[in-house]
């Protein structure tokens, strides 16, 4: 997949995080800094629903991947990079934001947080993110 095409991609699947944040949460992401604690709110309720009543495969699936696409983007809108996609382990391919010589994947952090660590903070993940990327 060439880099324009994979931008687009995930610049819509930001987009479908956004409707169904709207939709299903009634939250309003824009793509600033501060929707980020919006984002660990909404993670934190799927981490609740998670361990009530697991979510399917494909379910956490897609909600991990267009949830990372919108940290991602909010993370190039303000730090800047551009998506990657690692296919390091033919098995298990990941996108991630590439910046600099540093390499974030964000899907895989919600991941976590839904399924395992809700303490984890996806705000927090980003700002260190950040320090980490403009050292």
């Amino acid at each position: 997949m060439q880099s324009q095409e994979l931008s687009t991609l995930m610049q819509q699947s930001a987009a479908d995080a956004v409707g169904y944040a709207a939709e299903q949460h009634q939250l309003t992401l824009d793509y600033s800094l501060d929707s980020l604690h919006q984002v660990d709110q909404l993670l934190s309720r799927l981490h609740q629903d998670q361990q009530s009543k697991p979510h399917s495969s494909e379910l956490l699936f897609t909600l991990c991947n267009i949830i990372g696409a919108y940290i991602g983007e909010v993370f190039i809108r303000h730090v800047g990079g551009q998506w990657q996609n690692n296919t390091a382990d033919e098995s298990a391919p990941y996108m991630a934001v590439g910046f600099g010589d540093k390499e974030f994947p964000f899907a895989s952090v919600c991941y976590h947080k839904i399924v395992n660590h809700d303490s984890i903070s996806l705000q927090d993940y980003l700002r260190q993110a950040r320090e980490n990327a403009t050292q």
